[in-house]
């Protein structure tokens, strides 16, 4: 546990309410209890701020007064909540070897391997030379797990799971806050990995946990080679995706979906079941069921708004025209 006048001091914030409150860990607006710490940047999401059950909030003044429990009043929310992140982040101390306190089921596991405390592995798994399984990390049944995989701390993986060479799971994810003098600070990503049953996933591809919650790879879904999929993905049962593939973070995909090599999905968009997208594709919207294509040529980002904007009128005007000229026949 940790106490919210020691999370004040660490993030700068004026705390307004009892300084002695426990708080367990960090969790979004909608979902924090009454031992959580969450944040909320702007009057946008001042619902879920009067809505909230957290135990404490994060929160800029101007919205001091819809706060319905302890704050942390801060100038710079987010830069804020990337401080608090660190505060909870649990450190990983990489140690050779297999910890005893790991429970593994299966004989074949190679030499130069690392797998950390508390780590559990079931029957029939191979883990290949040199692969790194953290602290935390549960396998299912029949795993193939090839050479330099790296699997880190608090992953869960299903059965019959195939990992290849070089894959990353559990990274962490793309995340930064500005302060006033226009420097970064890295979030430190409390979320993990969930890992469903019958999954592939091909080599040298990243999977980056979650902010807070987790990333989600659900069953049967299988990755090809050099896949990114950032944090707090939702990934539906079946999907498939090809080689150089980047999923921005807080993407969804829906049952079924099939997504074309090189393909870019941009971050917090929803595909729908059975949604396909041609390679090399960009998508920059939110996707109903059907099979889509987009791109074009690179140029400035105005420029290509109003090209953007007329191309997707394009039919509307050709329609328009062709009634125009079939008008000026009939006369």
């Amino acid at each position: 546990m940790h106490i919210l006048g020691d999370i004040a001091t660490f993030i700068d914030a004026e705390i307004i309410g009892d300084a002695s409150l426990e708080i367990n860990s960090l969790a979004t607006s909608s979902n924090a209890q009454k031992d959580q710490l969450t944040y909320v940047v702007s009057s946008k999401y001042k619902a879920d701020l009067i809505a909230s059950k957290a135990g404490a909030v994060i929160v800029p003044k101007d919205l001091l007064s819809d706060c319905p429990t302890n704050a942390l009043v801060v100038d710079n929310v987010y830069l804020a909540f990337a401080k608090a992140t660190h505060y909870f982040k649990q450190q990983n101390i990489h140690l050779n070897g297999i910890h005893p306190s790991s429970v593994i089921n299966s004989e074949n596991v190679a030499d130069n391997c690392t797998i950390g405390e508390n780590v559990v592995i079931g029957k029939n798994c191979i883990i290949g030379v040199n692969t790194v399984i953290e602290q935390g990390v549960t396998i299912g049944n029949n795993a193939n797990i090839q050479p330099n995989v790296t699997i880190l701390q608090g992953t869960t993986i299903g059965d019959n799971v195939i990992i290849s060479a070089g894959v990353v799971i559990g990274s962490e994810g793309f995340g930064n806050a500005l302060d006033a003098d226009k420097h970064w600070h890295n979030i430190a990503h409390l979320g993990n990995v969930v890992i469903g049953s019958n999954v592939n996933i091909g080599a040298n591809t990243t999977i980056d946990r979650g902010t807070l919650e987790d990333t989600q790879i659900q069953n049967g879904v299988h990755l090809d080679n050099l896949v990114h999929i950032a944090h707090n993905v939702t990934l539906g049962e079946h999907t498939a995706i090809a080689a150089g593939v980047t999923i921005g973070g807080s993407a969804v995909l829906g049952k079924h979906c099939q997504v074309g090599g090189g393909a870019v999905i941009a971050s917090h968009m929803h595909l729908e079941n059975d949604t396909i997208i041609t390679g090399s594709s960009t998508v920059d919207k939110s996707l109903s069921t059907g099979h889509y294509t987009g791109f074009t040529s690179i140029s400035l980002h105005s420029d290509w708004k109003r090209v953007q904007m007329w191309l997707s009128k394009l039919d509307k005007i050709a329609r328009y025209l062709n009634i125009k000229l079939k008008n000026l026949k009939g006369k």
